[in-house]
């Protein structure tokens, strides 16, 4: 196997907090203090499809990537509106302010995206709006007759005031309305009440993202690319442009590394998804284990040669190691993800 990618998806240092700076991670901190670091100017999803070769999506709205996944069944992309991606939201009522926690970023089962859609489209389809759910727990959203306004991405908006997030100005009026109208049909669906009563936070918004960019139709390649893990809608998306998969994250990286077919892995890794049910885990702690299931093996498997590099990515840095990064041994440590700061 020639290399590893892993990106930490959802974890932005700015909101995440000066605490999980601080993670006891030793991978991660020994990945910060031996590798190249570079910025990525355009965020990690462009990055990775320069790495397979797909230039050609260079500026592409992320929408019209993880439309590839439900093409020709989902919205054509060449249809009239726009495409977002819309991720379905836990918001706590009365907060002030209203900050996104990391759990209330939510992945919904098939079964609940296809019974919201279907009931989406009983509501808002006569207004030319419709829903199409994508494997990664998330919706396709084609919004008729809008403009394409700036939105930004959940994993970007957690432990922060959501409502700074808003677009602003007159463009975004109908999405603003639009968005409370969703909230307020979201309160009476039945879907919630079930979900109330097995102990599990309701969806009390959809937060629409990945508009903004080139329309596209993307051309479908097929390719021996790296092996993609994880449940990011773009990277699922990409992947069928590729003609391959985009599999469920593994429970450990020993489970995929002896995969003699694959040039590589890429696995997208979501803090978010660690989070257990009741407040009581902590940010830190999961990127502890992150670091435990993925990262710390990722260096092991480096210094044994049994792959060329280990790339990491988060906080729109990436830091690349190969087999004698370990040799910088004049270079200081940073603690935790003091080296993505």
């Amino acid at each position: 196997m020639r290399e590893i990618v892993i990106v930490i998806a959802d974890l932005y240092l700015p909101l995440g907090g000066a605490a999980v700076a601080g993670a006891a991670a030793p991978g991660i901190e020994s990945a910060g203090r031996f590798g190249e670091r570079a910025a990525l100017e355009h965020g990690w999803r462009e990055w990775l499809a320069h790495a397979l070769g797909r230039a050609d999506l260079a500026g592409a709205a992320p929408a019209c990537i993880a439309a590839a996944e439900v093409a020709p069944a989902g919205p054509a992309v060449g249809a009239s509106g726009t495409l977002w991606i819309a991720t379905p939201l836990h918001l706590s009522a009365g907060a002030a302010p209203l900050v996104l926690d990391h759990r209330g970023v939510l992945r919904l089962p098939q079964a609940e995206l296809a019974t919201l859609a279907a009931a989406f489209q009983d509501t808002f389809g006569v207004s030319g709006f419709t829903l199409t759910p994508l494997s990664s727990g998330d919706f396709l959203l084609r919004t008729a007759g809008m403009a394409t306004v700036a939105t930004t991405e959940p994993a970007r908006c957690a432990g922060r005031d959501l409502a700074a997030a808003l677009p602003r100005g007159a463009a975004a009026a109908p999405l603003r309305r639009l968005l409370a109208e969703i909230e307020m049909w979201l309160h009476g669906q039945a879907l919630n009440e079930a979900r109330r009563h097995r102990g599990e936070p309701p969806v009390t918004a959809l937060w629409p993202w990945g508009a903004e960019g080139r329309a596209v139709q993307p051309e479908r390649r097929a390719a021996r690319a790296l092996r993609a893990f994880g449940a990011d809608p773009y990277v699922r998306g990409l992947w069928r442009l590729q003609e391959d998969l985009c599999r469920a994250l593994p429970g450990r990286l020993e489970d995929v590394l002896a995969d003699e077919h694959a040039r590589g892995v890429v696995l997208i890794l979501e803090v978010g998804r660690e989070l257990q049910p009741g407040g009581h885990d902590t940010l830190t702690g999961c990127v502890a284990r992150l670091d435990a299931r993925f990262v710390s093996p990722a260096l092991t498997a480096l210094r044994r040669g049994e792959v060329a590099s280990v790339t990491l990515i988060a906080n729109d840095t990436r830091i690349t190691l190969r087999r004698r990064s370990h040799l910088r041994l004049w270079r200081r440590p940073r603690a935790g993800l003091r080296s993505f700061a």
